[in-house]
């Protein structure tokens, strides 16, 4: 008893019972690895007689598969298709009277955009009419008026000063007050409040116009489709239907409107042909 109980206080037993705990842990291991190993290899075995399915198989196989049909589906295509044959003229009839509203929207937007241009103020407005074959008719009255202008004659400054802002529609140009680029149907002439503004061209008066806009503006039709425009106006001397010479003083310059408070008193002044601007100083000449 005394030497067991030596042997196993010594230290050689305490080496022994460590080398084979070390032992035991590597024979578990080994025994580990191999039984993994195994179970891998007949995972990743691929069997000869079988055909072999890529990933883009697999994913046409998933796609090509036809989703089950129900009763419920079956009834409700056949009640479709009656529904439809049945509501095909109805639909056709919808879609052309909503066609119809469309375009009469579209001609009414396209109306107002034309006459919103200039903020018109129709109640201040007077107009006189040009007839198809050159008469000017205002207050119902028919003017015996020669309108001959076509582009060749040789337009007048209507104001002697700088053009502080081009006429431009190919591209935008900045206009300060609204600080933002836009395009300029006419162009600003400098001046001062009280300056003269006299006619470009003769013509027949159609329009005297409050705009918000442009102020006071006066329209000169010059025969031939062309219109001469004339805004930031105050004073004016003339009345729709009076016919005006070359030169001839029309209105005096107003004061500013609010879209233009930076750019100061100045004239506006436009030339249209048919309704389309045409750049003033090409007939300026």
């Amino acid at each position: 008893m005394n030497k067991m109980e030596s042997f196993f206080r010594s230290k050689g037993f305490y080496i022994a019972l460590g080398v084979g705990v070390v032992a035991l842990i590597a024979l578990i291991t080994v025994y580990s690895y191999r039984s993994n190993r195994e179970a891998l290899t007949d995972k990743q075995a691929i069997d000869l007689d079988q055909p072999i399915i890529s990933d883009n198989d697999e994913e046409s196989v998933v796609t090509n598969v036809e989703p089950k049909k129900n009763d419920n589906d079956v009834a409700g295509s056949t009640d479709a298709a009656k529904n439809d044959k049945k509501n095909d003229s109805t639909d056709k009839d919808d879609t052309d009277k909503d066609n119809t509203e469309k375009k009469e929207s579209s001609d009414t937007s396209l109306q107002y955009d034309e006459t919103a241009n200039n903020d018109k103020d129709v109640s201040d407005e007077e107009v006189a009419a040009v007839t198809s074959d050159g008469t000017i008719v205002a207050d119902g009255v028919e003017l015996q008026v020669s309108l001959a202008y076509d582009g060749e004659q040789s337009l007048v400054w209507p104001l002697n000063g700088n053009v502080i802002l081009p006429f431009s529609m190919d591209t935008t140009v900045y206009f300060q007050t609204l600080d933002a680029y836009r395009c300029n149907r006419g162009m600003l002439i400098q001046g001062a409040e009280g300056d003269n503004v006299s006619a470009a061209y003769e013509g027949v008066v159609t329009s005297i116009e409050e705009t918000k806009e442009f102020g006071t503006v006066v329209k000169v039709d010059m025969g031939n489709g062309y219109e001469a425009t004339y805004g930031q106006l105050m004073n004016v001397c003339v009345a729709v239907g009076d016919a005006v010479s070359v030169g001839q003083n029309i209105a005096e310059i107003g004061p500013v409107s609010s879209y233009y408070t930076k750019e100061g008193p100045h004239l506006y002044f436009e030339i249209t042909k048919d309704g389309v601007p045409v750049n003033p100083i090409s007939l300026i000449r």
